[in-house]
């Protein structure tokens, strides 16, 4: 009577030979998934360790694909690397963001385990005291990790992504902190003191600085954006007055071993957004005009007429802020001005006035929080005297 065939995922018996090393091999043939019969071995210090090791293997095994990089003997640094192949499409930044992280959160503590090494139980724990540190670094290296296992998935050298069932790293509720008025007001004075009361022998500290939060807090549009803009992006004789952000500035070693430069889209890749210009926005870029060198030259320009770095500016306006004001940033203008929108007009056209796709993330990072309840006193009294 012929031997019935093994059906795919099925292996035969398995036998255990000595070595001249004193290692034992077991062998076995299995059935893959693409009705191949292949043979399959896995050693151990004695007969049992290799029989044990060998129907371990084959729990987990799936079948090979020719050609493939990824194996279950891929380590995570080598999975690493496979991945970051793939993001093509990653401008220079993230991608230097995403091997920053590595290296500093994965190559030394994950990076020689193989695929199949990182649990999801053990991946929980890394990532939950990567949590304890920083939120926001397990947030981008549980990015990384689920992107990397992705592509182990894809190559079928697991079934299941094992990031999947992680805790996501428990996101910052909206802290965001709208400046007053009054609070505006003494920043304007205290950034053009600052410039008007600098050394009489050197160039102006924060020469531009004034007209930069005037335009910051006139648009809540992102401080590198405002930093991009041309004088071709502004046109101040429309009515009303308006300009159009289409880039952003990428500052010295955002890339690595890139000098500071302008990038010809915005965040994300989103498309040129357009602001109407207040009083303050207009007049500020007025001034600006009268130093204007063509219409494709910057708007905000260090003193050879290049682009503008925002680290110079974040350097001055922190010097030019009294310690009361210390917390204010040039991000800080952003949830000013959606707060003051939100406000007056809604959250809806906050959310069209920062250029955000979803108005979720208007609300949970850039309004301030307010806590004053509905006037209810009306429905509140008729209940109290039981009407």
């Amino acid at each position: 009577m012929p031997r019935q065939r093994m059906a795919p995922g099925e292996w035969g018996k398995i036998t255990v030979t000595r070595t001249g090393s004193g290692q034992f091999i077991a062998n076995t043939y299995v059935r893959d998934e693409d009705g191949q019969r292949r043979k399959t071995s896995r050693s151990g210090a004695s007969e049992e360790a290799a029989r044990r090791n060998l129907q371990r293997h084959l729990k987990t095994r799936m079948t090979p694909v020719a050609g493939e990089v990824i194996t279950d003997r891929t380590s995570l640094s080598e999975l690493f690397e496979a991945w970051i192949a793939t993001k093509s499409r990653l401008k220079g930044q993230s991608t230097d963001q995403y091997r920053r992280m590595w290296e500093r959160h994965g190559e030394k503590k994950l990076g020689a385990l193989r695929v199949r090494e990182l649990p999801t139980s053990r991946a929980e724990r890394h990532l939950t005291a990567m949590t304890a540190q920083s939120w926001a670094n397990a947030k981008t290296m549980r990015v990384i990790l689920l992107g990397m296992f992705a592509l182990a998935v894809r190559h079928d050298v697991l079934a299941v992504n094992p990031l999947r069932e992680t805790s996501r790293a428990p996101g910052k509720r909206s802290g965001a902190r709208a400046l007053t008025a009054e609070e505006f007001a003494v920043v304007r004075q205290s950034v053009r003191a600052y410039r008007d009361n600098g050394s009489g022998n050197g160039p102006r500290p924060g020469r531009q600085l004034p007209e930069f939060v005037d335009v910051l807090a006139s648009t809540g549009c992102r401080p590198n954006e405002v930093l991009s803009l041309r004088w071709s992006d502004v046109d101040l004789l429309a009515d009303p007055p308006r300009m159009t952000v289409a880039g952003t500035m990428i500052d010295h070693g955002a890339v690595k071993e890139t000098a500071l430069h302008r990038q010809d889209e915005r965040k994300g890749g989103a498309p040129p957004h357009t602001v109407y210009l207040p009083k303050l926005a207009v007049e500020a870029l007025t001034v600006l005009f009268a130093e204007a060198a063509g219409p494709a030259a910057p708007v905000f320009s260090n003193r050879d007429g290049g682009w503008m770095s925002l680290a110079n500016l974040r350097r001055a306006l922190r010097a030019a802020l009294p310690a009361e004001l210390s917390w204010v940033t040039p991000r800080s203008f952003r949830p000013t001005v959606a707060t003051i929108v939100r406000d007056d007009l809604g959250p809806a056209e906050a959310q069209a006035q920062l250029s955000h796709a979803k108005l979720a993330t208007t609300e949970r990072h850039y309004f301030e929080r307010r806590t004053t309840g509905p006037d209810a006193r009306a429905a509140l009294d008729r209940y109290a005297e039981g009407k």
